[in-house]
């Protein structure tokens, strides 16, 4: 296993390398060769057009599986160190600087947050699978909202049970002022994104503080249901990570076509105006 954690590592880091060499190979080619072919944007458009395209293929590899075009990890390999291409040519293109016209600024802004958020996706997809399943209690994330009603349905039925005599009545108050809106909810979305435990900080404390007053008979009631407040923050946990991967592939994958047709009318533009070939 530390041999083959060896090998990814030893991997990543070539291909950084070679990576980091291919983008110096581009710096040097702009600020030297560059200046001497008054219409080298014209190359770098197309270089970066095609390297949109490949790009975006990786996610058509992904719902072609049965095709024998390489591993999905391989393709994932590339799309990460020839997304980091793609951000210096696009500088390159564009001459380190923002675009004239309307069009050309909006493919500006559009290829920008591609690429932000493939970099946050490149962390995001490599961490949070592995706190995930880590965590334990993975609950697919459709049947979420069935889980949380379980268990508030859990905890009332335990909180009905417990209170058929009067002093059960301090354990209906504390879950009706405490509890009741907790279990109805999603809650601590960015707390659980940052791995914060400040809210099962707070409800141990709580807990504590009510123990201190419930009766002997009550202990194993209290015990129950914080057993069930802990696995509803774990619910929550898991929640927050998996909304977050979905929402960060709602805003990459879209808007990564939305960029290649933009790109595509930008070329026609361009030749359509330009009145001759490069």
């Amino acid at each position: 296993m530390a041999q083959k954690h060896i090998d990814i590592l030893r991997r990543r880091w070539a291909a950084l390398t070679v990576t980091t060499l291919v983008i110096a190979a581009l710096g040097y080619a702009y600020v030297n060769i560059a200046p001497l072919y008054p219409r080298h944007p014209y190359l770098s458009g197309w270089a970066l057009f095609a390297i949109m395209l490949l790009l975006t293929f990786f996610n058509l590899r992904k719902k072609v599986p049965f095709l024998r075009l390489g591993s999905t990890g391989l393709w994932l390999q590339i799309h990460i160190y020839v997304g980091l291409v793609s951000g210096a040519l696009f500088l390159m293109h564009t001459g380190f600087g923002w675009p004239h016209g309307w069009l050309n600024q909006l493919i500006a802004l559009c290829f920008i947050i591609v690429f932000i958020t493939g970099v946050i996706g490149l962390w995001i997809s490599r961490e949070f699978p592995r706190r995930l399943t880590v965590a334990g209690f993975e609950t697919p994330f459709e049947r979420m909202p069935q889980v949380r009603r379980q268990l508030r349905q859990s905890a009332e039925s335990m909180i009905l049970q417990g209170a058929e005599g009067p002093a059960s009545s301090l354990i209906a108050d504390f879950y009706t002022h405490k509890l009741g809106l907790f279990f109805t909810r999603h809650e601590n979305f960015f707390a659980h994104l940052q791995r914060s435990r400040t809210a099962q900080a707070a409800h141990a404390a709580q807990f504590d503080e009510i123990q201190r007053y419930a009766r002997k008979n009550e202990q194993e009631l209290l015990k129950k249901l914080a057993e069930l407040v802990e696995q509803k923050h774990l619910l929550d946990y898991q929640y927050s990570l998996q909304l977050t991967l979905r929402v960060w592939l709602f805003a990459h994958i879209p808007l990564s076509y939305s960029l290649l047709i933009l790109s595509i009318a930008h070329i026609f533009i361009v030749y359509s105006f330009s009145g001759s070939t490069p």
